[in-house]
């Protein structure tokens, strides 16, 4: 998907409703997410996986669980996730059977003056529930480029700065676009030189 303020609302919705087949969506974080989880639930049928980059909050979670309650495949990799939305999905979304939140950082709230209280390792209840998924990806390694990359950019992670197939990447396995990606770019840059 395109930046979110380089497409009305209008514009978004529209496309949504003629991609009827649509099954899976890997997408930056939106202010008011649902609209689009409202649009997705009504007009495509067979949707089941999706990919948020950025932050991941209470709201945008609450959305999911709302509008695609019936959604499988949930990664939230390289996103600021709060511990309150990871409860809610996990709490919520029946469904679920994968959920990466690999690289991200995971913040306990947001104290009264507004620093970010970030927590390193998951706790038993969060654990426990994740349990009952068929497959949960973390990754809390110090020696980890990618989370090292999460930190230095505050969790907001700078996608501009980094390779351009980054982002294509996952640890679940339906979501990674990495040869593809690196296929696509191939293909574009080969376009522009002939």
């Amino acid at each position: 998907m395109p930046a979110w303020n380089r497409i009305t609302k209008t514009g978004i919705c529209q496309a949504i409703q003629r991609w009827e087949k649509l099954e899976s969506l890997t997408m930056p974080t939106i202010a008011h997410p649902p609209y689009i989880m409202e649009e997705i639930s009504r007009s495509c049928k067979n949707f089941s996986q999706l990919k948020i980059m950025g932050t991941f909050d209470v709201h945008f979670a609450s959305a999911i669980a709302s509008h695609l309650p019936k959604l499988k495949v949930l990664s939230v990799r390289c996103s600021i996730i709060t511990r309150e939305a990871l409860l809610l999905i996990l709490n919520f979304m029946d469904d679920l059977e994968v959920l990466n939140i690999s690289h991200c950082l995971l913040l306990e709230s947001l104290s009264a003056a507004g620093r970010k209280q970030v927590f390193r390792e998951l706790d038993h209840t969060i654990l426990e529930k994740a349990s009952r998924l068929r497959e949960f990806f973390q990754c809390q390694s110090s020696l980890c480029t990618t989370c090292q990359r999460m930190i230095k950019d505050e969790g907001l992670m700078r996608w501009y700065q980094y390779e351009t197939w980054f982002w294509r990447q996952d640890e679940v396995s339906s979501l990674d676009l990495g040869d593809y990606g690196r296929l696509f770019d191939e293909d574009v840059s080969k376009g522009f030189q002939d």
